[in-house]
């Protein structure tokens, strides 16, 4: 039998101070992001006001899954991601939208009132835009676009149960309360408007079906810094967990901080691509630790040791020196 959910209320300001502990800056995005979510909350109890989805606008790594994944711890609800691209229109050979209700209920332990008020964050929308396909049916753009609507809106979705004979869709699952975040960088969007969309290649249809639009800036040199120094989730945090459990403490200077997001900004790879530049920064230091005879007492991380790629390890002995 499965578990039953027991939901958080928070109020808007709760959720976004909650949020601003893991996500450094993007105000606008985390305010559009709780106000949406508080209402969803509103919503599966039992208010009746309109429906929250929110399409979410940005750069390829810029915290956009990071930022709705957290949203689903801050309210303890269920949450499903899925890929845009990986569905084609109903008939057509590819995932059909449909399966979307099949994974959430699986993750929800087949349980249609968690499912029913649960967060389905579907990725890579802007993949899905409208093609001049020349006459052909566009079963991976405007067709899925078109496959959507109903499930993000609000309708009794058809979907295989386990105790299904045959494969038949024997069960409706009723998405009315459920809320849809969807996203996408949207590449050359001139203006995040119902107009620039449509340009774009989003059918208004599909836009209707959102009662906002959030955008999500590109990471400059000051977000980066305080993504390694602020966030909850810094990956700093893994690598001094990692010195401790070797009994080494690591000590990081600021301007190896700078250095570290200046770097992140020439390869331009958004937050994520901190851990390949920390992993590259620490790699022979992590390499040549756990088999060292004398072991140091600390690591030191300043702009020298990144740029002559050398580890800097302090020993006992040379602080009694110094001392």
């Amino acid at each position: 039998m499965s578990k039953e959910k027991k939901y958080i209320i928070k109020t808007p300001e709760q959720i976004k101070n909650e949020l601003d502990e893991y996500v450094i800056g993007q105000e606008s995005a985390k305010k559009n992001l709780a106000v949406a979510a508080y209402n969803h909350l509103k919503r599966i109890n039992g208010c009746d006001i309109r429906k929250n989805n929110l399409l979410i606008i940005g750069p390829t790594g810029c915290g956009k899954t990071y930022l709705v994944s957290n949203l689903s711890k801050i309210l303890n609800v269920d949450f499903l991601t899925v890929d845009a691209t990986q569905f084609t229109a109903s008939g057509y050979e590819g995932r059909d939208v449909q399966e979307i209700v099949i994974e959430l209920m699986s993750i929800c332990e087949d349980s249609e009132k968690r499912a029913s008020k649960s967060i389905v964050y579907i990725d890579e929308v802007d993949k899905i835009k409208k093609k001049q396909s020349g006459g052909n049916a566009d079963v991976n753009g405007e067709g899925v676009q078109q496959s959507l609507l109903k499930l993000i809106e609000g309708s009794e979705i058809p979907y295989t149960s386990p105790n299904s004979r045959n494969g038949m869709r024997d069960k409706k699952l009723d998405t009315k309360n459920i809320m849809f975040i969807c996203s996408g960088a949207f590449v050359d969007l001139k203006e995040a408007t119902t107009e620039g969309l449509v340009k774009f290649g989003m059918i208004p249809e599909f836009l209707g079906r959102f009662s906002s639009v959030a955008e999500i800036h590109q990471l400059e040199f000051d977000d980066y810094k305080k993504i390694l120094t602020d966030s909850k989730d810094s990956v700093l945090n893994s690598f001094k967990e990692w010195f401790k459990s070797e009994n080494v403490s690591l000590v990081i200077k600021e301007n190896a901080l700078d250095l570290i997001a200046k770097r992140a900004v020439d390869r331009g790879l958004g937050a994520r691509g901190l851990q390949n530049i920390l992993d590259e920064i620490f790699l022979d230091a992590q390499f040549q630790l756990p088999s060292m005879k004398i072991k140091p007492i600390c690591f030191v991380l300043d702009a020298e040791v990144i740029e002559k790629n050398k580890p800097k390890w302090v020993y006992k002995n040379v602080l009694n020196k110094k001392q």
